[in-house]
C-alpha cells in the first residue's frame, strides 16, 4: 500500500490544470504528431530517473530535506538562494493553482462572492489534505485516476468533425519530441523537488517500484490524452483549452465532468505545493504550514493568467537546471560518512 500511495502521490503534483485542459498534452505530445509516443516515453524515462535520483542524493548527503540538499551541493550561501528559488516556484505554482480553483468555482456556483469563497474554501481543503502528506495527496491522485479516464474515453468517443486546413507545420522530427517530452519531464519534477522527501520513508527498491507504478498510470493518461488530442485535432486547433472547447459536445454533464477533472488537478497540484513548501522551510510544522498557504494565497490574488504567462516559465526553467546540478555526483567528501562506533 505504501508503494501505491507514493505513486498516487507523485501523479496528484504532476496532474495540474494545465493537463486537465489538455493545453500541456497539445503543446508537448500531441503536436509532435506520429512521434508523439516518442515525447510520452521520454518525459516518462525523464521523471522515473529524477524521482528515483533526487531521494538517493539526499541518502549520500545524508539529508532529509531539499533545503539541506542545496546546502551540502552548493554551500550554505547559494544553497539558501536555490532554496529560496525552489520555494519561489512552488508558491507561484501553488498560487496559480489555487487561482485556478476560485475561477472555477466563479464559473460553476451560482451564488455572490463565488470567487473568493471558492478561493478560501480550496486553499482550506488543500491545507488539510497536505496535513496528511502522502496519505493526503494519494486520496487525490486517487480522485483523479478515478475521473480522467471517464472525461479522456468520452471525449475519445465523440464523432471527428469536418475536414478543415491546418496552419502551416514543420514535418514530425525525433529529435524535437524526444526534447520536448525531456523539457515537460524535467519541468514537472522541478516542481515536485521539493517534496521528494516525502519518498524516503520508502527503501531504494521501494522507491523504484513506487516511480514505475507512476510512470505506469501517469503514461496511460498520458496517452489517451495525446489520442484524444490527435483524433480532434482539427476541431481543437488553436484552442486555448482543448477539453473544455471539445466537452461542449458532452452537454451539460460533459461541462461539468471536465470543470470537475481540472478542479482536482488543480487542487491536487496545490496540496503538492503546500506539502514541498512546508519541507522547505526551518520552522515547527503549524507555522511552516501557515507561511506556505499565505504565500500561495498572496500569489493567487495576482490571477491564474498572469502567474503562468509572466514568473512561471523562466523560473521553471531556471529551477529545472538547479534541479540537474543537484542531481550529479557528490564529491567523496560531501557524501555521508556513517558513524564509527
Amino acid at each position: 500500500m505504501d508503494i501505491l500511495a507514493s505513486a498516487l502521490a507523485l501523479l496528484s503534483g504532476v496532474i495540474g490544470a494545465g493537463f486537465a485542459s489538455g493545453r500541456e498534452i497539445e503543446r508537448f505530445f500531441a503536436g509532435q504528431g506520429a512521434m508523439s509516443g516518442a515525447a510520452v516515453l521520454c518525459a516518462l524515462l525523464t521523471l522515473h530517473a529524477l524521482f528515483t535520483r533526487l531521494p538517493a542524493q539526499m541518502e549520500r548527503a545524508g539529508v532529509s530535506t531539499l533545503r539541506e540538499l542545496c546546502r551540502v551541493r552548493f554551500g550554505a550561501g547559494m544553497g539558501r538562494v536555490t532554496a529560496a528559488l525552489f520555494f519561489l516556484l512552488s508558491s507561484i505554482t501553488g498560487g496559480a493553482m489555487l487561482a485556478a480553483c476560485a475561477e472555477l468555482a466563479a464559473l460553476l456556483l451560482p451564488i455572490h462572492h463565488a470567487y473568493a469563497l471558492g478561493m478560501a474554501g480550496t486553499l482550506l481543503l488543500g491545507v488539510f489534505l497536505a496535513c496528511f502528506g502522502v496519505s493526503g495527496l494519494a486520496a487525490v491522485g486517487a480522485g483523479l485516476c478515478a475521473l480522467l479516464p471517464l472525461l479522456l474515453l468520452r471525449l475519445l468517443a465523440i464523432p471527428v468533425g469536418e475536414a478543415c486546413f491546418l496552419p502551416a507545420m514543420t514535418a514530425d522530427l525525433p529529435v524535437r519530441a524526444a526534447v520536448d517530452g525531456a523539457v515537460y519531464g524535467a519541468l514537472n519534477a522541478a516542481m515536485l523537488v521539493g517534496a521528494t522527501p516525502l519518498l524516503l520513508t520508502l527503501g531504494r527498491e521501494k522507491r523504484r517500484r513506487a516511480s514505475l507504478l507512476f510512470c505506469a498510470l501517469f503514461g496511460v493518461l498520458l496517452m489517451l490524452g495525446t489520442a484524444v488530442c490527435r483524433q480532434h485535432r482539427q476541431a481543437i486547433a488553436m484552442q486555448p483549452l482543448p477539453f473544455v472547447f471539445l466537452s461542449r459536445s458532452l452537454g451539460a454533464g460533459g461541462y461539468a465532468l471536465v470543470a470537475l477533472c481540472m478542479y482536482a488537478a488543480a487542487l491536487s497540484t496545490l496540496c503538492a505545493m503546500l506539502c514541498a513548501l512546508v519541507r522547505l522551510l526551518p520552522l515547527p510544522r503549524a507555522g511552516s504550514m501557515a507561511v506556505c498557504a499565505a504565500s500561495c494565497l498572496a500569489f493567487a490574488l495576482l490571477g491564474f493568467g498572469r502567474i503562468v504567462q509572466s514568473a512561471y516559465p523562466v523560473l521553471g526553467v531556471l529551477c529545472a537546471a538547479l534541479m540537474l546540478l543537484l542531481c550529479l555526483p557528490l564529491p567523496a567528501r560531501q557524501e555521508a560518512r556513517p558513524s564509527r562506533r
